[in-house]
């Protein structure tokens, strides 16, 4: 039986995680270490959160991506960016 959700395409850059089958839009390492700099300098003295690492931006323990295609993010669900270096087809 198929659920009773909507799709609309994929986002340009996004890619579906083949160990978790969640949806996100693809960065870069560097892009992520910007990221991550950037939200650091905001950080006030004394902060007892840890500081933010590219770890923020992964998936899962074992991730393989592939690109996202239609059917992979019901229309209304939230996604964000993970570090994706390679696609693994499949």
């Amino acid at each position: 039986m198929k659920p009773g959700y909507s799709y609309s395409e994929p986002p340009a850059g996004a890619v579906t995680c083949l160990t978790c089958r969640r949806m996100n839009l693809a960065i870069t390492r560097q892009e992520a270490e910007r990221r991550a700099a950037e939200a650091n300098a905001c950080r006030r003295l004394g902060d007892p959160r840890p500081p933010v690492t590219i770890d923020y931006w992964a998936c899962c323990v074992r991730p393989r991506f592939r690109r996202a295609r239609l059917g992979d993010c019901p229309d209304g669900s939230t996604y964000g960016a993970v570090v994706c270096e390679r696609l693994d087809e499949g």
